[in-house]
């Protein structure tokens, strides 16, 4: 299955109004330069950089919007600064915030970030209590959609996404970290769930216990998904269909915060494959977009325009 035949098989869904939803909450990056993260029992000197958008589903759907791709949001916010300051951010990037709820007397998700000399980092995520999961907003959303995205962490809830998003016809889009399956069998189960499947390489090891590559990603994709994608840093990505494979080089790239490059890099394939790219053109795309993410420091602040990334390609 190529690119092509997939858009060829969601033909009556292309035709609404958004390609993406981007199911989950933003949060606030509150971000420090350290020269190490401390360990238990201790303490180090930092510098504050700055505050920044960014939650690692929000950072994938303004990647996608700035991309060219229709992209509308879903999940909460707080009634707070940061709440009014995270829908500024989408909207600074095109994502319509219709289904972002403002969550009164709550503050908005954040995480600490402590940004290492080499780019690296080291975060504390404190999320918003309860859920997003909304089923009449939800279903609403989802049929305005044509592809939902989202990382599943809480496995029943995103059960339960992916059931009114199969109601719906609308594609089901993941990227998952090896948090996400604690327990044999979790990994089997989110594949079987979802349509696209992004994840790293690190999360690729963790659940099938050897490095990607593509004879063995294709095997894979009998768990379930459509397109499987695996990005390795430095090393580029790989992407398979069940009749396709393809790899791609990472671009030269200054890094200095990575902070939603993966994110960025999941956003931009999906904004090639919604124009109807090639698989290699896709990971061609995405790659180049994320090695522009990676030189400015915040999640968000490197998500570069179409015209940077269409220069960098040639």
């Amino acid at each position: 299955m190529t690119s092509q035949h997939l858009l060829d098989e969601l033909a009556p869904v292309l035709n609404r109004p958004f390609r993406v939803l981007a199911y989950g909450d933003p949060n606030v990056d509150l971000v420090f330069a350290v020269a190490q993260p401390p360990a238990s029992d201790q303490k180090v000197l930092g510098r504050h950089l700055g505050r920044f958008a960014g939650g690692t589903v929000a950072n994938a759907g303004c990647a996608a919007a700035a991309l060219g791709c229709r992209t509308q949001a879903f999940g909460r916010v707080g009634a707070d600064d940061d709440g009014r300051f995270l829908l500024e951010a989408y909207a600074l990037h095109g994502v319509a915030t219709q289904y972002v709820h403002t969550m009164a007397a709550a503050q908005s998700a954040c995480a600490m970030i402590m940004l290492e000399p080499g780019g690296e980092k080291a975060l504390v995520y404190a999320p918003l209590p309860g859920s997003p999961f909304d089923a009449a907003a939800l279903s609403a959303a989802l049929s305005a959609s044509t592809l939902v995205y989202a990382m599943p962490y809480d496995l029943e809830e995103f059960v339960s996404v992916r059931a009114l998003a199969r109601a719906r016809g609308t594609l089901v889009a993941i990227d998952v970290e090896a948090a996400m399956a604690p327990h044999d069998g979790d990994g089997d189960r989110l594949m079987g769930l979802a349509d696209i499947v992004f994840m790293n390489e690190a999360t690729y090891r963790h659940l099938f216990g050897c490095a990607p590559a593509l004879a063995h990603m294709r095997g894979m994709l009998a768990r379930g998904p459509r397109i499987l994608v695996v990005t390795r840093g430095g090393a580029g990505a790989l992407a398979v269909t069940r009749t396709a494979g393809a790899g791609q080089d990472a671009f030269s790239a200054t890094l200095v915060d990575s902070t939603g490059a993966g994110d960025c890099f999941n956003g931009a394939f999906l904004a090639a494959l919604f124009e109807g790219a090639s698989l290699q053109e896709c990971l061609r795309f995405a790659c180049a977009a994320a090695s522009h993410a990676v030189a400015q420091l915040g999640a968000r602040s490197g998500i570069p325009s179409r015209a940077r990334v269409d220069a960098l390609l040639g």
